[in-house]
């Protein structure tokens, strides 16, 4: 279940009472509360717990739809701030480097990307999993909620694809890394660093992919499950 964080500690307020007394009226430990208070994740034992300490009906203390969305954005930003280092650094590479913007936008290393994630989704989780993963992507660009084994597991398996993708531009990177190595001898210093800002796109367009796409996706639907 997903609590309303803000109900919760403005109820608390409003009975003049510490984390370390609802704590004890409650039954639970001053850290489950305090991990409520902070991200609203609270099994049904402690919602009604809580609930009962203020005579409230559990459903009052729910998020609403509201607070969902904003609480899996504020997830989204925390998480993805490794990616945005990854992106920014790539493209402080390419501005140092001087190389064209037309270089970003490699078809190849995308192409290679899309095909590896499907793959690995297709061996993963089956056809069926590569199918629902596609109609699933809907639910990016929706106010349409799901819940129960439905949201479970389109959760796993785009968190799974986000792990695809940059085990996809791993490879694709080593690969590139050997190749590179293969012929240092005949690099000079400067097509050495080209060569090797260029190698850097697939990591670039894993972490686009991955953190715009995928890894909001299965936050949210991981969210929207909390509800059911």
């Amino acid at each position: 279940m997903l609590l309303s964080t803000d109900k919760l500690k403005k109820i608390r307020s409003e009975h003049g009472w510490s984390q370390e007394v609802l704590a004890k009226a409650s039954g639970l430990s001053v850290r489950t509360i305090q991990r409520i208070e902070s991200d609203g994740k609270a099994s049904a034992e402690s919602t009604l717990a809580i609930a009962s300490v203020f005579n409230l009906s559990p459903q009052l203390l729910m998020a609403t739809s509201n607070e969902i969305e904003v609480n899996w954005v504020r997830r989204i930003i925390m998480k993805n701030l490794m990616a945005l280092l990854v992106i920014t650094g790539a493209i402080a590479m390419f501005v140092v480097l001087g190389e064209s913007a037309s270089l970003v936008i490699d078809v190849q290393s995308g192409l290679f990307l899309i095909l590896f994630l499907y793959a690995a989704t297709v061996i993963a989780f089956g056809t069926k999993g590569m199918l629902k993963s596609i109609q699933g992507l809907k639910y990016l660009f929706t106010d349409e909620l799901v819940g129960g084994v439905q949201a479970q597991y389109l959760a796993k398996l785009y968190s799974s694809q986000v792990k695809f993708l940059y085990a996809g531009a791993l490879i694709g990177f080593i690969s590139g890394a050997i190749g590179i190595l293969g012929n240092i001898d005949t690099y000079e210093n400067f097509v050495f660093q080209r060569a090797s800002s260029f190698n850097l796109i697939i990591i670039f367009h894993a972490a686009i992919i991955a953190e715009s796409i995928f890894r909001p996706l299965s936050l949210k639907l991981k969210t929207c499950d909390m509800l059911s």
